[in-house]
């Protein structure tokens, strides 16, 4: 799939999953909580520094989502973690990034056709995004034969 490849990105920190908006009940307003939206703006900056105009045609995002082994584990525990199997989900994982690069690595996320994602324990705590073009020219690569 790297014939395709648009762009690859390390995104340093934490990753940080999609919270539910919160509600203003006195200026009745829904916002999103100020982590949330700085880790959006960091990850729209350094695409923004790759990726000069959004993409116009289908999108296929490879995902992985890097943690730190907890200190408290047992060093056998430690030497044999590979997925982190705890929360948070990957699906609000998917979603941060996913509106992060809307209307900056592709015009709309519904663009987005195809992903991989892993959550995963690294010697450093970040994300890879890797954005690939599924265009005209490409597209039977990757289009599953129907029955």
């Amino acid at each position: 799939m790297d014939d395709n490849l648009i762009t690859r990105i390390w995104v340093e920190g934490k990753p940080f999953p999609a919270p539910r908006p919160r509600f203003d009940s006195i200026r009745k307003i829904a916002y999103n909580n100020k982590d949330y939206t700085n880790i959006k703006k960091k990850i729209g900056l350094i695409t923004k520094s790759r990726i000069k105009k959004p993409l116009e045609c289908p999108i296929y995002l490879k995902l992985d989502f890097f943690y730190k082994v907890p200190k408290s584990w047992s060093k056998k525990k430690k030497e044999s973690a590979k997925w982190k199997e705890s929360r948070p989900d990957i699906d609000n994982l998917q979603k941060t990034v996913f509106d992060a690069l809307n209307g900056i690595a592709y015009k709309d996320d519904s663009q987005i056709v195809m992903v991989q994602a892993r959550k995963q324990y690294g010697q450093k705590e970040g994300t890879i995004i890797e954005i690939q073009s599924l265009d005209q020219q490409n597209r039977g690569k990757f289009v599953q034969k129907t029955f």
